[in-house]
């Protein structure tokens, strides 16, 4: 005769977790998901971009293994490459920062619009898994000063790097690395004082040991002097393997005056 207990089972939700799916479906319902880029209706459950914005936002096709800027080989290395690698072993960007996304990410950045992260979050995620599982063990958002985060009120790479690490299912190491130097605006600077502005800027805690293969995240990426100042720290803590993602890839046009204006007072 089988005998029953009272005991919930580990698999089984407990009443908390039965009340929030609950409350989630229930708000879904009533709140259901809509584009903010056409008003349509978004992508159950929760995403606010319709499939057809989503499929209509600039896609790089062909980059640079190195550093994920467009070029028109693909798997060649760029001009910039070939005379000098960058830090980290390869990078991977799905779209060129232009319109809508500039908007998107501007909006998030300085528009307190967080919610935005779980869209770029979530397409950095689905372009990543069309590639095969991710071969890193973290995911490491790029840190922002603590002042800057401060004033902010949040750290929008790491936002983007908390929805896009549910999808792939891997863990975020967010306080792993820390900005220990307040830097200059990148975006107020030219390309070839970005590096020097950054350098020595990244530690990592020596809480417990780096993970053996990492991702570092970021909104955009542009010169990549950030990213790789970020790297190098990761390689004298003795991380082997260093991979790039971002949402979008500034090539030097297609970004408007004033979103560029605007950036360099706030980033």
């Amino acid at each position: 005769m089988a005998q029953y207990s009272n005991v919930v089972a580990a698999c089984q939700p407990n009443l908390l977790e039965q009340v929030y799916g609950a409350s989630k479906t229930l708000l879904h319902k009533l709140f259901p998901a809509t584009c903010l880029l056409c008003l349509d209706p978004g992508q159950p459950p929760r995403l606010d971009l319709c499939r057809g914005c989503e499929d209509d936002l600039p896609r790089i096709l062909s980059a640079c293994p190195n550093c994920a800027t467009p070029v028109a080989d693909a798997g060649l290395p760029c001009n910039r490459c070939l005379h000098r690698r960058p830090a980290f072993d390869g990078a991977f960007v799905p779209y060129r920062y232009e319109f809508p996304l500039v908007e998107l990410i501007h909006r998030l950045k300085y528009g307190g619009q967080v919610a935005i992260a779980r869209i770029l979050g979530t397409l950095l995620a689905r372009r990543l898994a069309e590639r095969g599982p991710p071969a890193v063990d973290a995911i490491v958002p790029v840190p922002l000063h603590p002042s800057r985060e401060a004033r902010r009120g949040y750290n929008q790479a790491a936002e983007i790097a908390r929805f896009a690490a549910e999808l792939l299912q891997l863990p975020v190491e967010e306080r792993l690395a820390e900005r220990i130097r307040n830097t200059e605006e990148q975006a107020a600077l030219p390309a070839v004082v970005r590096r020097v502005n950054v350098s020595g800027a990244f530690g990592i805690r020596a809480q417990k040991p780096v993970p053996p293969s990492i991702a570092i995240v970021d909104d955009v990426l542009t010169t990549g002097a950030t990213v790789d100042a970020l790297a190098q720290a990761f390689r004298r803590a003795g991380c082997r393997h260093i991979e790039v993602w971002a949402v979008a890839r500034a090539t030097g046009t297609g970004i408007p005056a004033a979103f560029a204006v605007e950036e360099s007072r706030q980033r």
